[in-house]
């Protein structure tokens, strides 16, 4: 009897286990990524699977009728940094949503392009590339950043 609940709790935590949303779920279905679909704000809320470390945090703004991006950050430096320019959507040949941007100032290019997959509520999106990808949430607004 004691070997029967021993398999039974066994078998609830692999059943629990299976049915939690992993942060890269492929199997949640994608919509058109459109600069109207990402025009507003958002926040970066994963990073490589892994939340992002207590009081850094990296938010992005889009505007998607003049095609243009405010971003700012602290994951570089304990001061906020902040970055503007323009960003396009395009799609390449296996039809994926390939998000590049240019930075204000002449700074240039942004260092990657990213693969973009906006999920079917359109409140959550996901960058990636060959090294990291990056989970964003749409929230409200811009907090005050200091």
């Amino acid at each position: 009897m004691r070997h029967l609940k021993l398999l039974l709790l066994f078998a609830v935590a692999i059943v629990v286990a299976a049915c939690e949303k992993p942060v890269n779920d492929l199997s949640e279905p994608a919509i058109e990524v459109t600069t109207k679909r990402l025009d507003g704000a958002w926040k970066l809320s994963a990073w490589n699977g892994e939340a992002l470390a207590e009081g850094t945090y990296l938010y992005v703004e889009f505007n998607g009728k003049e095609r243009r991006f405010e971003m700012w950050d602290n994951l570089g430096s304990m001061y906020v940094q902040h970055k503007s320019g323009t960003f396009a959507i395009s799609q390449d040949s296996e039809e994926r949503y390939i998000l590049s941007g240019q930075y204000d100032y002449g700074v240039g290019d942004w260092n990657n392009d990213y693969v973009v997959r906006m999920l079917a509520d359109g409140e959550e999106m996901e960058w990636s590339n060959d090294d990291e990808m990056m989970l964003f949430k749409r929230i409200d607004d811009i907090p005050e950043l200091n």
